[in-house]
């Protein structure tokens, strides 16, 4: 796997870019028209609520709240972005342990401590629409599959961006394959 920024825009800031030949990213985080995981190279949209967000490669900052009082967190490169979600899941989530997660228990973790049942369905929901109904709350999602790790993760990125996510599926493998660099 090469090191280094294949392609890189500068804004007033920050240097952003992508870590894959060719790959898609967002040089424009403040965008309030775009969506915040596509704009801010945080393709599963962690919203800023822990330190451990900060220590991250690849950390630039943070959004504005928005009007539900989400800060989003901002990412050099969407590979970082994943890398920091799967890093979420596996480390702080504590499934990497168990190496697989049903989604259901997936949906409760990131739904929050507070969140009602019908918050916790429409994550799943969300995944079973944008995988085309194959993923389900039983679905259960091994780490060491990349095929089953790459389906969910381009169906929460899609459900988080309301849209088909821009990013290539060799970016969001690069994205897997940098978190199991670092641990």
């Amino acid at each position: 796997m090469a090191s280094g920024r294949r392609s890189i825009t500068r804004n007033a800031k920050f240097r952003f870019g992508t870590l894959v030949k060719d790959g898609w990213f967002s040089a424009t985080p403040d965008d309030t028209g775009i969506s915040r995981a596509i704009r801010t190279n945080n393709p599963g949209a962690l919203n800023m609520s822990a330190a451990w967000q900060r220590m991250r490669p690849g950390f630039v900052g943070q959004t504005p709240a928005d009007a539900a009082g989400n800060v989003t967190t901002i990412y050099q490169t969407p590979e970082q972005g994943i890398a920091a979600w799967y890093f979420l899941l596996s480390n702080r989530y504590g499934f990497g342990k168990a190496g697989q997660f049903d989604l259901a228990s997936v949906a409760r973790r990131y739904a929050g401590q507070n969140a009602t049942a019908a918050e916790v369905k429409a994550y799943t929901d969300g995944w079973s629409k944008w995988s085309n109904g194959a993923l389900k709350p039983d679905t259960v999602v091994h780490f060491a599959i990349d095929e089953e790790l790459l389906d969910f993760a381009k169906a929460t990125f899609a459900h988080e961006a309301g849209a088909v996510s821009p990013l290539h599926d060799d970016q969001i493998l690069y994205g897997f394959a940098l978190e199991r660099q670092t641990t």
